[in-house]
């Protein structure tokens, strides 16, 4: 009864929904193979090889699926792997470094029977592997039917969903059923899970493995990124990560601007969430009267310095913390949950943030512990906070130490995780 009160919802709000779609598909999100999202998806009968289906919304579970599916092409060598994504940006940044583990790439698709059942069909997994909450009721229901394995790793429960769940509680119920086994990020997270519905035997905790990847996406060095952005030696930097509103981007402005009083000859290094945004983003820093310079005209011809850049390119943050002093990440001066405090933390690097981190609720009440993360309110806070570490390098130092002491404390999520998908394959 319940899928069947779940699939007439669809069917009653079929016209909301479809032209959603229509205005992802027109509007350009969703233009690139567009048919996968109604299971239409390119991957050819298996050949005697069994499957393994990954599953990741977007590039922060991309980011954690990262060391899981290196980790088992090392240990199932035998299987393939059929790797989805919900979003653009989470295909370009799976396929930007996991192209030498992944067999196929396709676009996830919409929770219509039909969609699901011709997706299975195609793929024929043996498990699907869902990352953080990623539960949608027909395509679970069509992977037990089919007598396939379910599993949800990295799994977490936000606090968003946490207080709206109990409403649809006899959904996450069949859902979670469907489920084998749910690796929880947090011990909160795993009586979330168990309190919708989750059997208790079925759940473990087994830590983040965000924390696994923050430590394999070190790259480039400081110094090599001075010279890449033509940062002038020996300068101040503080590097934005994953700003998501014009509010955000003003409030750290006017943060800056007050560093730059005491501080004139601080850079400002400044990654948009979304790319698209970076014009909108280079016109507020420029109405602030700073001359601004993209990624992508850097660097510089010699004995030329830029300042204020915007990085204009994809998958090149988690490195380019590296050359921060003092790091800001973005996605919690808005009420939008927060954005990945890992990079910034595996390089060593201070980092401030705002209030609303409830998609990042663990790790940041972890750095705040741990006194290497910040939590601010103000531009007058954050700049007090910035200021006082860029006129104490020893503090800088012990912060490093401890921060780097913070990842590797809680890094080995993912072999607990491949542990796990090891043993449910061989339960029959």
């Amino acid at each position: 009864m319940t899928r069947l009160a779940y699939n007439l919802l669809l069917l009653l709000t079929a016209p909301l929904w479809l032209l959603y779609v229509v205005g992802r598909v027109l509007g350009g999100s969703w233009r690139d193979r567009w048919w996968e999202r109604f299971g239409f998806v390119p991957v050819p009968p298996p050949q005697g090889k069994p499957r393994l289906w990954i599953h990741c919304v977007s590039v922060g579970e991309t980011l954690a699926a990262q060391p899981v599916v290196k980790r088992l092409r090392q240990v199932l060598p035998e299987y393939e792997i059929v790797f989805s994504t919900t979003t653009p940006t989470g295909q370009q940044t799976a396929q930007g470094s996991l192209r030498d583990f992944v067999d196929y790439w396709i676009y996830f698709p919409l929770d219509l029977p039909f969609a699901v059942r011709r997706a299975l069909r195609r793929i024929q997994p043996r498990m699907l592997i869902l990352f953080e909450t990623e539960l949608w009721l027909n395509l679970l229901t069509e992977q037990k039917r089919r007598g396939g394995r379910v599993l949800v790793l990295n799994g977490r429960i936000s606090d968003r969903t946490a207080r709206r769940a109990p409403k649809s509680r006899p959904i996450y119920t069949w859902m979670l059923r469907c489920v084998d086994f749910i690796c929880a990020q947090s011990p909160s997270d795993a009586a979330r899970f168990i309190a919708l519905g989750a059997p208790p035997s079925r759940v473990e905790v087994c830590g983040n493995t965000k924390f696994d990847q923050a430590l394999s996406a070190l790259g480039r060095s400081a110094d090599e990124w001075r010279r890449e952005l033509s940062l002038p030696e020996g300068a101040p930097v503080i590097v934005v990560g994953s700003t998501r509103t014009p509010e955000e981007e003003q409030l750290i402005a006017d943060a800056y601007q007050q560093v730059q009083r005491a501080l004139p000859e601080t850079c400002l290094v400044l990654a948009p969430r979304h790319l698209e945004r970076v014009a909108e983003v280079e016109r507020l820093l420029q109405t602030r009267g700073w001359k601004t310079y993209r990624r992508t005209q850097l660097p510089l011809p010699e004995g030329q310095h830029a300042q204020v850049v915007i990085l204009d390119t994809f998958g090149e943050l988690a490195s380019l913390y590296s050359v921060a002093d003092v790091a800001i990440v973005g996605g919690a001066f808005a009420p939008l949950g927060g954005q990945n405090l890992f990079q910034p933390l595996a390089h060593g690097k201070p980092v401030f943030f705002g209030t609303h981190t409830y998609n990042f609720r663990d790790i940041a009440q972890l750095a705040k512990a741990a006194g290497v993360g910040f939590e601010v309110q103000t531009a007058a806070e954050l700049a007090e906070g910035i200021l006082r570490l860029l006129h104490d390098p020893k503090l800088r130092e012990q912060i490093a130490q401890q921060a780097a002491e913070l990842i590797r404390k809680h890094q080995g999520a993912t072999e607990r995780c491949v542990e796990q998908v090891q043993r449910w394959l061989e339960t029959r």
